[in-house]
């Protein structure tokens, strides 16, 4: 008889470039998880999910998905989008059809991006802070990730941009931005755009919040970078039609250097298949809709009531931030010297009952201990998180 002599068996473990993979803003919830277990209330205020808050999604989706579940589209959708869908957005963007693909919610479309356009050691302008899965691609495609400044009004630093801009491969522009709630100028675009012009360094434009300017012009970055510099500009159903949970976004090329790029992005749309084809549908409708003004319009007035009853809340405390002009977050800094660590602060409020982001998850800040919250509750819910946190600042 023969005795085959059986190795032990190895737990699996996770390839090297897992080790880089992190989004601080969900990772928090496992932790604050334990503690519900335990059987605290907990306040989520650390990420931005408009229902979570009682904001209706624009009703349109809805509607046109549960026809469209009548219609006769059972089968796949075409890989890069549907051709609807597309052309509505070309529309918008004053692109051609065929510059524009649909994304599963914009985070697919920022991966296809460093995927198919940052090499390894590639220098790739990140804001400082940003939002965290720009942080997360750049390390898992090898990029060199170089941060770029705000001044204290919460506008790009171009002094700061034009010491570093040399030699990049590209420069993400979020704006309203995720997580400072600023909103870029007419003007501040538009130094930049010369600069990137200057070192032929394109721009990919994130404008998921671009409906969301609560105060301050709001700007149509294409008019600025139009045969200026080549850009892609990404946006998505998630916060502009509070429908997050859809995973609908889009991003559109503009600028004629990006045939390989949107080559790669092709082939990574087919690789996936396709996105579901009724919220496809539905987004089409949503974009093209004429009531649509009158409903971001009711969504900005609640978010102004929310933000002001914030900063009144959270300026009583040993805490500042720039106020947002943008979006629905705050990126806040802790004044007092009893923290030293973000992490240690935020596992804190845990206790307490409120979940919040560390800000070193956003990138590194070197003048001290910061957090990010959202203000999408109801005042009555955010006096409550503010007032269990002050028992530890």
């Amino acid at each position: 008889m023969i005795h085959l002599k059986l190795k032990r068996k190895l737990p699996y473990r996770p390839t090297e470039r897992m080790n880089v993979v992190s989004y601080p803003i969900r990772d928090i919830v496992m932790e604050a998880k334990r503690e519900e277990a335990k059987g605290r209330k907990m306040i989520y205020l650390n990420i931005g999910d408009p229902p979570q808050y009682g904001f209706k999604p624009f009703p349109v989706i809805a509607e046109r998905v549960k026809s469209v579940l009548d219609e006769n589209f059972k089968g796949y959708a075409p890989s890069e989008g549907d051709e609807q869908l597309r052309k509505t957005v070309a529309k918008i963007e004053k692109c051609r059809p065929e510059d524009v693909f649909v994304v599963a919610g914009l985070t697919e479309g920022i991966d296809f991006f460093f995927h198919s356009f940052i090499g390894f050691g590639e220098k790739v302008l990140l804001p400082n802070p940003v939002y965290p899965l720009y942080l997360s691609k750049a390390k898992q495609f090898e990029g060199d990730s170089v941060f770029y400044r705000h001044d204290a009004d919460g506008q790009i630093d171009v002094k700061n941009l034009s010491r570093k801009i040399e030699g990049a491969k590209a420069m993400v522009i979020i704006n309203p931005n995720n997580p400072l709630g600023a909103v870029y100028s007419e003007q501040n675009l538009a130094e930049v755009v010369h600069l990137c012009s200057e070192y032929d360094v394109p721009i990919f434009y994130d404008g998921s919040y671009d409906q969301l300017t609560l105060q301050g012009k709001q700007v149509d970055f294409r008019k600025i970078a139009q045969k200026r510099v080549p850009f892609i500009y990404g946006s998505s159903l998630s916060k502009d039609f509070n429908y997050p949970g859809a995973r609908i976004g889009w991003v559109a090329f503009h600028g004629d250097k990006w045939e390989e790029v949107k080559n790669a992005f092709f082939l990574l749309c087919n690789q996936r298949l396709s996105v579901n084809w009724e919220y496809q549908k539905a987004a089409a409708a949503a974009i093209a809709d004429p009531s649509y003004p009158a409903y971001i319009a009711d969504i900005k007035k609640k978010l102004m009531e929310r933000r002001e009853a914030f900063v009144k809340i959270a300026g009583k405390l040993p805490l500042s931030f720039p106020v947002p002009n943008g979006a629905f977050y705050a990126f806040i800094k802790i004044e007092t010297r009893k923290w030293k660590k973000d992490l240690a602060f935020v596992q804190a409020a845990l206790k307490e009952g409120v979940v919040f982001v560390p800000g070193s998850g956003f990138g590194r800040q070197e003048d001290g201990v910061y957090f990010r919250t959202t203000f999408l509750p109801e005042p009555h819910i955010i006096e409550e998180a503010f007032g269990n946190i002050k028992r530890i600042l």
